[in-house]
């Protein structure tokens, strides 16, 4: 991921201010992604930030322009935004946390219909799924620039986010994450979500217990309630993205 671009964006800024020519700037700006890339997301974060032409032009003209205000700065929890998504349309997404420096919205409906992993196996979780692969390659390059500008995570929501851990059913299938409930995910209508005008089911970060199935996810169902769909199913994909503010 672009971990700590907008700190880098500042700091260069206040190089261009002081006159660094314009490839300069960049050439900065590639060896940052190039140093702050970790073994297992290199290849990804090189594909939507080294490679992604288009993106380094933006970032450079954007340098040499006033810095816009950021619209996250007083973003509260059930403030909702529209974002465009290359290839896969217009989405509404709704802002679901708030912390002093980052804010954690959630799409309010699938923006595709993919499944976990090709083979049906949930070895490795979320973290080793093709699913998650796909959500730090082709999904963070649909997101226009002024998201990626400020991207620090890329996922989808879990089994606490969505129900809690009240119910056992859910702790005897699931492998559990220390999440709470999200407050807005208490109400059944903000679960539910749509692929193409029709209500589907979607995934969730939480592989079965492999005494259950080992090739399960939860997912959410189409009534809103916590359910599990074989790891090579297409199923939505409700994307959870963590941006600075």
């Amino acid at each position: 991921m672009c971990n700590r671009e907008m700190t880098l964006g500042e700091e260069i800024i206040g190089l261009a201010t002081r006159g660094i020519d314009t490839p300069t700037v960049e050439r900065i700006y590639k060896k940052y992604i190039e140093m702050a890339a970790d073994k297992e997301s290199k290849e990804a974060m090189e594909a939507y930030c080294v490679n992604d032409e288009l993106a380094i032009k933006e970032f450079i003209n954007a340098l040499f322009r006033a810095p816009a205000k950021s619209d996250l700065k007083d973003a509260e929890v059930g403030d909702k935004t529209t974002i465009k998504l290359v290839g896969l349309g217009e989405v509404a997404a709704t802002v679901h946390k708030v912390t002093d420096d980052k804010v954690m919205l959630i799409f309010d409906d699938y923006v595709a219909e993919r499944p976990m992993n090709e083979s049906d196996t949930n070895e490795g979780g979320f973290e080793d799924s093709d699913l998650n692969k796909w959500l730090h390659t082709e999904f963070v390059k649909a997101l226009p620039y002024s998201i990626r500008a400020r991207l620090t995570d890329v996922t989808i929501p879990t089994v606490g986010e969505m129900f809690g851990w009240d119910d056992a059913w859910d702790r005897n299938h699931f492998e559990a994450d220390n999440d709470k409930q999200l407050p807005l995910m208490k109400q059944r209508r903000n679960r539910v979500a749509y692929y193409n005008n029709e209500c589907e089911c979607g995934w969730l970060r939480n592989a079965t217990k492999k005494e259950f199935s080992s090739t399960a996810f939860a997912i959410v169902g189409g009534g809103g309630d916590a359910n599990y769909d074989g790891t090579s199913n297409s199923v939505g994909v409700r994307p959870e993205i963590w941006l600075v503010k």
